[in-house]
């Protein structure tokens, strides 16, 4: 049998990932199947691969392995009741390739799963003080919200401002903690009905445009459209207007601009959740995004 030479480069023989069933729940059975196959012109000794979900993992020792020998292990387990958002599944398989010396190879799959609130889905620091400006990065390029500015508005921490008959609730959040959502298609549940569904938020690098749905209780769906302006500038359509804030290079004078925007709801429809639009992946310099800090239904009258 071929041994390993130090000075050769080892290629990490491939391990497959497959995640049944294809839409999961939160407190529902997963089954997590990994295929090791052994490429290498050597054999992998004692072998170990683990199965993981987030930080729930099984081991299974799968001792020696041959040169062009395969091996299949299946998991099934269970999601946490309070699942929510992006679930990494992974499987990573470690052995030992000379008495002195070890390898691994990895494979991993991603879930996003339903947040239970907006709050929780928040995964952006859009807000900085103005003595740590440098907390918080919105845009890409380090560039944030004011909190000195916002608290003029009456946007201070967990405060409910109205705007055009709508009331919204800010985020009870402290300076450089997450505060919005970057909107790129989670979902999100929601209860309860009404005539609009309403978001406050911004944009930056560009118009935020995407395609969203909001989707019944009764399994019914309603596509959505919106076209939120950027943040830049004193906006004649922008819900509120503050008068400065922070970049890289310290505080800017130039205005900017939050807006309202949302649906108009099927009357006497329960609400189960709302798919925000997909306008980008995350934030990047130059790359238009849609910021979400509130959302509100508007009841009926």
């Amino acid at each position: 049998m071929i041994s390993y030479r130090p000075e050769q480069d080892f290629l990490s023989p491939p391990v497959s990932l497959t995640v049944t069933p294809s839409a999961l729940e939160a407190g529902k059975a997963v089954t997590l199947t990994a295929t090791l196959t052994n490429t290498a012109a050597i054999a992998l000794r004692g072998t170990v691969l683990y199965l993981a979900v987030d930080d729930s993992a099984q081991q299974d020792g799968l001792g020696d392995l041959a040169p062009g020998r395969s091996v299949t292990r299946t998991w099934r387990t269970r999601l946490a009741d309070d699942a929510e958002g992006r679930i990494v599944f992974t499987a990573h398989a470690l052995f030992d390739v000379h008495p002195h010396g070890s390898d691994c190879t990895r494979a991993t799959s991603t879930a996003l799963l339903p947040y239970r609130s907006l709050p929780a889905a928040f995964d952006n620091a859009g807000i900085s003080s103005d003595d740590a400006r440098t907390v918080a990065n919105i845009d890409g390029s380090n560039s944030s919200l004011s909190a000195e500015a916002l608290a003029s508005a009456g946007l201070t921490p967990g405060a409910t401002v109205t705007y055009e008959g709508v009331p919204f609730t800010w985020p009870d959040t402290r300076p450089g903690s997450k505060d919005n959502v970057i909107s790129y298609g989670q979902t999100v549940l929601l209860s309860g009905s009404g005539s609009r569904l309403s978001f406050l938020g911004t944009s930056t690098w560009g118009e935020g445009k995407g395609d969203g749905k909001v989707v019944y209780a009764d399994g019914t769906e309603q596509a959505f459209s919106v076209a939120v302006p950027d943040w830049y500038g004193a906006n004649s359509s922008a819900a509120v207007v503050l008068p400065y804030r922070h970049t890289s290079s310290g505080r800017d004078d130039n205005p900017v601009s939050l807006f309202t925007f949302g649906v108009d709801l099927a009357a006497g429809k329960e609400l189960r959740s709302v798919v925000l639009p997909k306008v980008s992946d995350g934030i990047q310099e130059g790359v238009a995004a849609l910021h979400i800090f509130a959302l509100t239904i508007t009841p009926i009258n």
